[in-house]
């Protein structure tokens, strides 16, 4: 398990990739993304439910059932491909990182695939992970509270993605 020390949360709530004030702004580009059989990752409950209800499916869903540490009213149930973890907050478990590869390798495999991580914890520290360990040409997106949604090309951020990994301090 790696934690985050107190110093890199400060850096962390900036947004690592292109802010948006709602998914309608980006969804042409998600649309594209998905019709090209690329990759999108989603994490975050609100910006999971957001990407669903304007019918943009991600092959990777990660959320855990909250919004803002309120449990989500609307439990997602589009694929009966669901994993469950526990990563408690400001960590990042190698059970994540773990179920994340996995999960991203099947993606590989068939891209038609739908997979949902329920995370037992937090999980706002997945978009890490899954920058480094997805495809290059993959988009992620999570929530910025108070904010909109933040769009992540992984290409643009896996050098970044290893530096904070590196800087997290091992338990």
């Amino acid at each position: 398990m790696k934690k985050l020390p107190e110093n890199l949360r400060t850096e962390l709530k900036k947004p690592v990739g292109t802010l948006y004030k709602d998914i309608s702004e980006i969804k042409p580009r998600l649309e594209k993304q998905l019709s090209e059989k690329k990759v999108i990752i989603s994490v975050g409950d609100v910006t999971t439910h957001n990407l669903i209800e304007n019918n943009i499916y991600p092959q990777l869903c990660i959320i855990d059932n909250k919004i803002e540490r309120n449990p989500t009213p609307n439990k997602l149930n589009h694929t009966n491909n669901i994993y469950q973890i526990t990563n408690p907050p400001g960590t990042i478990t190698n059970e994540l990182v773990d179920t994340i590869s996995k999960s991203i390798n099947k993606i590989k495999e068939d891209n038609n695939q739908k997979i949902i991580i329920i995370v037992e914890g937090e999980e706002d520290l997945a978009v890490i992970p899954c920058i480094k360990e997805a495809s290059d040409e993959t988009l992620l997106l999570y929530g910025q509270p108070q904010e909109g949604v933040v769009l992540v090309k992984a290409v643009d951020r896996k050098e970044s993605a290893d530096n904070i990994l590196k800087k997290l301090i091992k338990e």
